[in-house]
């Protein structure tokens, strides 16, 4: 049941990014960058602070990927480049859920976070942090659109066409 839930999960995530993405398309540079009083700083700083902390957390999850110097850079400050990137690591993800087992969903992840701090977590524990810090922050830019007159979807989990 629990591998179940986090491939609807992943399925969820790639849906939810590909819905906000499109609608973000309307938004110009300029209000993509602009500076708000939220983490990161802007929608691409949330966007890319989302993105390099899906790639640490799969690094984790399953020995590859590169390291991430830091969770604030924005590597991608152009919508099209951070879509196509996205795009990259929601097929990562997808595929990398696929590979779960219920035994494997009870060992333990160890790990060392970003202040060098090691700890030692249930996987299945790690994967719904995963999950929910996109939900998050997906939700944190779908709040801020609005501030620029954008109209975006819902990307509500019960919206989410599961194998329809």
């Amino acid at each position: 049941m629990m591998t179940e839930c986090f491939i609807t999960l992943a399925t969820y995530n790639r849906w939810a990014n590909t819905r906000l993405l499109e609608d973000l398309i309307a938004a110009d540079d300029e209000a993509l960058l602009a500076t708000e009083t939220v983490n990161f700083g802007s929608i691409m700083g949330i966007l890319n602070h989302l993105l390099l902390g899906d790639q640490l957390w799969l690094a984790r999850f399953t020995g590859q990927g590169s390291a991430i110097p830091s969770l604030s850079d924005i590597p991608f400050p152009k919508l099209d480049a951070f879509a196509q990137a996205r795009a990259q690591e929601d097929q990562r993800i997808l595929d990398f859920v696929a590979t779960l087992t219920p035994a494997g969903l009870r060992q333990e992840l160890r790990y060392t976070n970003t202040k060098n701090i090691p700890f030692v977590r249930p996987l299945a524990l790690c994967l719904s942090h995963f999950f929910n810090h996109q939900t998050h922050h997906r939700g944190q830019v779908h709040a801020l659109m609005g501030r620029y007159g954008l109209s975006p979807r819902d990307i509500d989990l019960i919206f989410c066409p599961l194998g329809e």
